[in-house]
């Protein structure tokens, strides 16, 4: 009997150890999040995201224009505003900015060991691989993701409409 106490203890006090030792990990340190940073291009992963948002807002901006019917000179105009809004976040939101932010928000998710696993597996052909073909991965994601939402733009559209109409009738019954 006392040696099953004695066990359960131990146990017990093991479990503990064990579990503080996970939740007190070391953070994951500076030097190694930029080891990190470089080998998965995190500055020019950035450029590319502005690149998709300029493409992207440059097809919404044109495609706008066509419904509204706006006139050649009003497309150079806000055109031009597009160009530079994007110059205006690409200068002030550029890696330098972000890099420290990216640092903190790793520090307080990942633990040393967690981010060495990354740089251990980052290093390797499969994890270059993975960084070469994410922007390629993701872009299929969100078109398959803006397909499905378009197929559901009608019955969203119905479902507003008939909200704005109920609302209308209950403001109009008070």
């Amino acid at each position: 009997m006392k040696t099953t106490k004695l066990r359960g203890a131990a146990l017990a006090l093991t479990l503990c150890l064990v579990l503080a030792g996970q939740a007190h990990a070391a953070p994951a340190s500076r030097a190694s999040l930029q080891a990190l940073f470089q080998l998965t291009h995190a500055d020019s992963m950035l450029d590319g995201v502005y690149d998709a948002m300029q493409k992207s807002m440059a097809q919404t901006f044109a495609q706008d224009a066509r419904q509204r019917g706006i006139s050649p000179e009003r497309q150079r105009i806000e055109a031009k505003a597009k160009d530079d809004m994007m110059a205006l976040v690409r200068a002030e939101y550029n890696w330098a900015a972000v890099e420290p932010e990216m640092i903190d928000a790793y520090q307080k998710t990942f633990s040393e060991e967690e981010v060495t696993a990354m740089i251990n597996f980052y290093a390797t052909p499969a994890g270059q691989a993975t960084i070469t073909k994410m922007p390629q991965l993701m872009q299929g994601v969100m078109m398959a993701s803006q397909a499905h939402i378009q197929a559901l733009m009608p019955r969203i559209r119905a479902i507003a409409e008939k909200s704005r109409a109920d609302a209308d009738a209950a403001d109009a019954a008070h």
